[in-house]
């Protein structure tokens, strides 16, 4: 059984990595974290899940979103490795901010997350 934990210190990691990137459009105060125990999965580090828009509009929500940390892969990586994780997931949400997705295939994943961790990497602030 698949357990989910709140992650302020992730919570707080996503808002430098979108301050340092210069990810404007990300609203990170509607960007939570949680770590998962218990995942089966063994090759996956962390998902993003959206709300459907139906929902969205039937509560009155603004979209939002939810990284989810697989504790027993994600917690075993470098932290630049981490932070690479992070970017990646970031990446997955699309300029308009709407509550939608940008699926694999749609983008270079890992020239973006590659690019966008340079700019982190080099960020003074």
């Amino acid at each position: 059984m698949i357990t989910y934990r709140r992650a302020p210190d992730l919570d707080e990691r996503v808002r430098r990595v979108v301050e340092k990137a210069g990810l404007h459009y990300i609203d990170f105060e509607r960007v939570k974290c949680v770590r998962s125990y218990g995942s089966a999965s063994r090759n996956v580090a962390a998902r993003i899940h959206s709300i459907s828009k139906a929902f969205l509009t039937a509560y009155g929500m603004k979209p939002s979103y939810v990284i989810e940390f697989i504790s027993e892969v994600f917690e075993k990586l470098p932290s630049e490795q981490q932070e690479e994780v992070i970017i990646h997931e970031l990446l997955h949400i699309p300029k308009s901010f709407a509550g939608g997705l940008i699926p694999h295939g749609k983008i270079d994943f890992r020239r973006e997350t590659k690019a966008v961790r340079r700019i982190v990497k080099n960020s003074t602030s």
